[in-house]
């Protein structure tokens, strides 16, 4: 008995999907998922013609990844509007051409002349509440970090992208420099900008050293460490023992 050829399947929608529907793609790599009943082998090609990438058939399978690329220029080449094209074959017959698309959008958004300023560009606050007015094209979500978080390239806050959103500066009085990554909704991501203000006013906290404590050292060399904002003074007494 010969197998009908029914593309797509009975129960699917369509015989050739792209990354469950996405729209877009940051990833010249795919995901495709074929529907094609009574198929034994398959053609899948970025070229209409079946010819400029030399398809071949391959046995049928419900899913595959793939590579989008130019038809005459390579994998990947160029953001832009990427087609896939597949046929089925059965024992007995060849199916239509059936076709999916998405869009390959590899660029990050694109920042403004000053892409942050840390309340309209002031040069210092008495508060740790601030305002940052951002400015970026293709933005969908923005990383902001205080400078403490950067060195760590971790704890930064993610939220959708606005032109003012209100900060909170890190601790302490001086110089503050805030740090803003922006991201489009497939996860292209700019470079670091950052903008900076003086925090003044605060009550400075009061130094305390954390080692050495108290004993007795050996080495004319002594490494203190501690805490406290910057610029505060610090007082070590040391007492020279005689032997």
């Amino acid at each position: 008995m010969v197998v009908p050829l029914i593309v797509p399947e009975p129960d699917q929608l369509k015989a050739i999907t792209i990354n469950n529907g996405a729209l877009k793609t940051k990833n010249s790599t795919i995901d495709l998922m074929l529907s094609a009943q009574g198929a034994i082998e398959m053609m899948i090609s970025n070229d209409p013609s079946f010819t400029t990438d030399f398809p071949v058939w391959e046995t049928y399978v419900s899913a595959k990844e793939w590579e989008v690329q130019d038809a005459l220029v390579g994998p990947g080449f160029g953001d832009g509007e990427k087609t896939v094209y597949v046929k089925f074959r059965s024992i007995s017959e060849v199916s239509d051409i059936f076709s999916a698309t998405i869009t390959l959008d590899t660029s990050p958004p694109i920042v403004g002349a000053v892409p942050i300023m840390v309340n309209s560009g002031a040069l210092k606050t008495d508060t740790q509440q601030v305002v940052l007015l951002l400015d970026a094209i293709g933005a969908d979500q923005v990383e902001i970090f205080n400078e403490v978080d950067l060195l760590f390239i971790s704890g930064g806050t993610i939220v959708p992208y606005q032109t003012t959103i209100n900060w909170t500066l890190s601790e302490g009085n001086g110089i503050k420099t805030v740090y803003v990554t922006f991201m489009d909704n497939i996860g292209n991501k700019s470079s670091f900008f950052s903008g900076s203000i003086t925090l003044i006013g605060q009550t400075a906290s009061v130094p305390v050293v954390l080692a050495p404590t108290s004993g007795i050292v050996t080495s004319p060399f002594i490494s203190i460490q501690g805490t406290g904002d910057p610029g505060a003074n610090v007082q070590v007494n040391i007492t020279k023992e005689s032997t």
